[in-house]
């Protein structure tokens, strides 16, 4: 049986970074994905630049594939423009997978593709892992495993009860030929009727290419989809579908355990999302990288217990704990307001307001901006105030 010292399950964005600075650490890291080639999961790709530096890699051609100058964000009715700055990029996330996981392989960590696994068992202070590498049955002992392996991960479900724990559908397409107004800007739009309890999503990847996704609670997002592109004949009309791609998000906010004595859990997994917005890369690569180096540190240390491994946790709720939280209570909030109460929010609310609201920070300066619609501005007050 192969043994190592810790072993990650997943080759998403946690799952790379875990296993490079675990790798850095010094411990035997092994990095284990079902697929032979990760990154195909449905996702708009869009980052801001800060995400690179957390993930300590400078932008390339070869993963970072449009510059993005801001987003703008329209209203339900489609009246008002709201424009959001900040720089970023729309990945090829396959790419950018791919060289993060060839610096964790040289950085000591093996990775162990087309390998899925079926069970993990606690035994005697070790953790057993084991699995099919394709149609060959394998075994993996480790002295902490690191669940990296998304909504689905069989590390949650087999030992973790993420209580709460809540996605919406994502449905997204691969379009070309799209007539974009400004392809170094993202769109979002919001309404009920259009996206109930969720947003339809523009990523331009340049060359006429773009992400168009939506996120909805229940179902029916396809049809939504079709139907909001239906409906933008100047920016679809001539458009064509290259493919299109489903998945859960979770937009519940972190589970309440996601450390455990051997285990630890990242990412998806861990409901380590922005609930507003459903962006999960940053949050994840940097979960990624704090669980790979206190787990490294651990291992070698000798000491896998709970108490010891808690310090990932620790410094992630200190990065990111709030942030999570706050944007939990936003989508929460606006969840409950009508199209048209969200016509006049839109109104009021400049790109800083929207930014602080999705990425989890107070909103107490847009509620002050409401003053001149009072009544708007007391149910805004209360439902994102004291939620």
């Amino acid at each position: 049986m192969e043994t190592c010292d810790v072993a990650i399950i997943g080759a998403g964005p946690a799952g790379v970074m875990a296993a490079w600075t675990a790798a850095r650490e010094g411990a035997r890291a092994v990095l284990l994905e079902r697929e032979a080639h990760p990154g195909r999961k449905p996702c708009a790709e869009g980052i801001l630049s800060e995400v690179l530096e957390d993930a300590e890699v400078s932008p390339s051609p070869e993963f970072a594939i449009n510059h993005i100058s801001g987003a703008v964000l329209y209203g339900p009715d489609e009246k008002k423009r709201v424009n959001v700055g900040g720089e970023g990029y729309i990945l090829d996330k396959p790419a950018l997978l791919n060289v993060l996981a060839e610096r964790a392989r040289d950085a000591g960590a093996m990775l162990e593709y087309g390998r899925t696994v079926e069970n993990v068992v606690r035994e005697d202070g070790h953790v057993l892992i084991n699995g099919k590498d394709g149609s060959e049955p394998f075994s993996l002992g480790a002295r902490i495993v690191i669940g990296c392996d998304g909504t689905g991960s069989i590390l949650a479900r087999q030992f973790f009860q993420r209580k709460r724990y809540q996605v919406i559908a994502a449905f997204q397409y691969a379009m070309t030929n799209c007539r974009l107004e400004d392809e170094s800007k993202l769109e979002i739009f919001i309404g009920h009727n259009k996206a109930p309890a969720g947003y339809v999503w523009i990523f331009p990847k340049g060359n006429r290419t773009a992400n168009v996704g939506i996120g909805v609670k229940g179902s029916g997002a396809k049809q939504l989809l079709d139907r909001f592109i239906q409906e933008h004949p100047a920016a679809f009309g001539e458009a064509a579908i290259e493919r299109s791609q489903a998945a859960p998000v979770p937009v519940g906010g972190e589970v309440d355990d996601y450390v455990s004595e051997n285990m630890m859990l990242c990412g998806d997994a861990a409901g380590q999302v922005i609930p507003l917005t459903g962006a999960g890369i940053h949050t994840s690569l940097v979960a990624g990288k704090l669980a790979g180096e206190e787990a490294g540190k651990a291992a070698k240390e000798g000491d896998t217990s709970l108490r010891r491994l808690s310090a990932y946790k620790d410094r992630f709720e200190t990065l990111w704990g709030e942030k999570i939280r706050n944007s939990l209570k936003a989508l929460e909030s606006f969840e409950r307001f009508s199209d048209d109460e969200l016509n006049v929010i839109t109104e009021y609310l400049d790109g800083q307001d929207l930014v602080e609201m999705a990425h989890g920070f107070s909103p107490s300066r847009a509620v002050s901006l409401l003053v001149k619609h009072p009544i708007l501005a007391i149910k805004v007050a209360h439902q994102l105030l004291s939620s």
